[in-house]
C-alpha cells in the first residue's frame, strides 16, 4: 500500500510524516491480531513486519482503488488484494453478480452449473487446455504441479530458485526457508536450489544430481 503520489522528473526529498496522521486504532487493532493470529495476518505478505514500526494500518473499507484503515487514513492500495482485485474494491458489476448467486447459495455437496460453465470457458479462451482443475491458492496449485511432475517423472527431487522468495506454504519449500521448524529433513533434502540467472550453477547442479 502507498499514498497517492505525483510524479515529478526532478522528485522533491522524502517529506516528514504528516504529524496529523494517527494509527493509534490500527496499532490497537494489530495488537488483537497477535494475540490471536500467528504473525499478526493470515499471509506473510499481510504481515506488520512488512511496514515501518507504528505505522502498519489494519484496514476497514476500500472503494475502487482507495483503502482506508481504521484510523481513517486513506491510501493508493498499490497491491490490489497482492495483485487478485483487478478491477477495485467494490466494483458495482461483481457486487452485483456476487450478490445475485449469493443467493442461490455457493458452497454444496455436488458440483454446480457455475464450475461447468466457469471449466467450459476457461478451456475454451486458453489455447492447450484440454481439462483444468480450480484450486483456492497459488501455493496448492505449486504444489499440486510439482506433485504431477513426480508421478509423470517417477523423481522426487525439484530445484527452484534460492532468489525467489516465495514458491508456496507447503512442506517442500518451506522447508528451504529459516521458518522451517517442524519439517522433516528428508522432506527439506528433496528440494535444491540455484541462483537466479547463473547457468553455470543450474549445469552444475544438474551434474550433481543426475538424473
Amino acid at each position: 500500500m502507498t499514498q497517492l503520489t505525483q510524479h515529478a522528473t526532478h522528485p522533491d526529498p522524502p517529506q516528514p510524516a504528516d504529524p496529523a496522521r494517527s494509527f493509534d486504532r490500527s496499532t490497537a487493532a494489530q495488537a488483537r491480531l497477535h494475540r490471536l493470529v500467528p504473525g499478526g495476518a493470515h499471509t506473510y505478505a499481510r504481515g506488520a513486519d512488512q511496514y515501518p514500526e507504528r505505522m502498519a494500518p489494519v484496514l476497514a473499507r476500500g472503494a475502487g482503488a482507495h483503502v482506508w484503515d481504521v484510523d481513517g487514513n486513506e491510501y493508493v492500495e498499490y497491491g490490489m488484494g497482492l495483485r487478485s482485485v483487478t478491477l477495485g474494491h467494490g466494483f458495482r458489476p461483481v457486487v452485483d453478480a456476487v450478490t445475485s448467486a449469493i443467493a442461490d447459495g455457493v458452497s454444496f455437496s455436488r458440483p454446480s452449473r457455475w464450475e461447468l460453465e466457469a471449466a467450459e470457458a476457461f478451456c475454451a479462451q486458453v489455447p492447450g487446455a484440454d481439462m483444468v482443475k480450480f484450486a483456492k491458492n497459488g501455493s496448492d496449485v505449486t504444489t499440486a504441479a510439482v506433485r504431477l511432475a513426480r508421478a509423470a517423472t517417477g523423481r522426487d527431487l525439484v530445484a527452484v530458485c534460492a532468489d525467489h522468495p516465495f514458491f508456496s506454504t507447503d512442506d517442500w519449500f518451506i522447508g528451504t526457508t529459516p521458518m522451517d521448524a517442524g519439517i522433516p529433513r528428508a522432506i527439506s533434502d528433496l528440494t535444491v536450489r540455484f541462483p537466479y540467472g547463473d547457468l553455470a550453477a543450474v549445469q552444475e547442479l544438474l551434474a550433481r544430481h543426475e538424473g
